[in-house]
């Protein structure tokens, strides 16, 4: 049986993965540049946002429980990983071959609504930087542990994997004046860099999703 720190092992690192993707920080960095209510179209949109993507997780999450019995893999999981591993490949193969496009909008002239709107569309849309946090869902649904052991691992999950939302909003609350100081320098080198980082790691995590489905797949 496996215990709560064998599981974190497994799922902290998807989770890892699952955040390095530039385009949230960009997103909302951008959401939090608007010349009026900053911090209220923010929490609009980061809430939004992080609701949708933990929603799409909790359906892996499901998955996982729903279709395996005592911690061992399924059919279903098996085709999980396999289809996770390869997207995480193209995606980090379009990493690479893909023109950086500088994509920016003005968020001062939208309201509420259309917030909600981008967070939700958003949370659908940025389907490439989720992979690795839906095969940790479905992980954290696989394994035999008690539903207190599931929620800390999975509310660990979705705190690091969404760290790049929530983190901005958090330190713009605090110290509005110190927020483009500190997350400049960031912005500027995922803008550069963040391709490379994503195809390196996108590749790393398919790998270890289709060797894992292989392997589970020889244990059907």
């Amino acid at each position: 049986m496996a215990t709560l720190p064998q599981l974190l092992t497994v799922v902290i690192p998807l989770a890892i993965a699952a955040m390095i993707s530039p385009l949230a920080i960009i997103t909302v960095m951008t959401v939090l540049s608007s010349a009026e209510h900053r911090l209220k179209k923010g929490v609009i949109f980061v809430a939004t946002y992080c609701i949708v993507f933990s929603l799409i997780c909790l359906v892996f999450l499901a998955l996982g429980s729903l279709t395996t019995t005592g911690g061992k893999p399924s059919l279903t999981t098996v085709t999980i990983d396999f289809i996770l591993g390869l997207l995480l490949l193209y995606a980090s193969a379009r990493s690479l071959l893909k023109k950086q496009e500088s994509k920016t909008f003005d968020a001062t002239a939208m309201g509420s609504g259309a917030l909600l709107s981008m967070g939700i569309v958003f949370g659908f849309g940025n389907i490439f930087s989720s992979l690795p946090a839906l095969a940790a869902s479905k992980d954290i649904g696989v394994v035999v542990l008690s539903v207190h052991d599931k929620a800390i691992a999975f509310f660990l999950v979705m705190a690091i994997a969404l760290c790049w939302c929530w983190g901005p909003l958090a330190v713009f609350a605090v110290t509005p004046r110190n927020f483009d100081r500190i997350f400049d320098p960031i912005i500027r080198f995922l803008k550069k860099h963040g391709s490379q980082v994503i195809a390196v790691v996108f590749f790393l995590v398919g790998i270890f999703l289709i060797a894992r489905g292989v392997t589970s797949a020889m244990m059907l």
